[in-house]
């Protein structure tokens, strides 16, 4: 039996196997069997959604726009803060 991963399928024994030039599993196919489907990730989390956001500007531009901030009495990290947490609901 043979259950999909993300690259290559896997025995029952955990070993991967190469679908193209493993002759046990070629066998297996021709005598008309399907390996199990891949398992479905589990959707990411609020906070790793977030994460990924926050992550997209630097440490170093977060901390550009505070200093920004206090220096013209704006309030654009805030703001970009804020659309962040109103486009990820927790």
């Amino acid at each position: 039996m043979y259950k999909l991963t993300k690259q290559w399928p896997q025995s029952d024994d955990g070993l991967f196997v190469n679908p193209e030039t493993n002759p046990e599993y070629l066998q297996w196919l021709s005598e008309g069997n399907t390996p199990e489907p891949a398992d479905i990730p589990p959707a990411p989390t609020y906070q790793q959604l977030r994460a990924a956001e926050y992550n997209l500007k630097s440490t170093g531009e977060q901390f550009g726009m505070m200093f920004d901030d206090q220096i013209n009495g704006t309030t654009t990290w805030i703001d970009w803060q804020d659309g962040i947490k109103l486009a990820i609901p927790k």
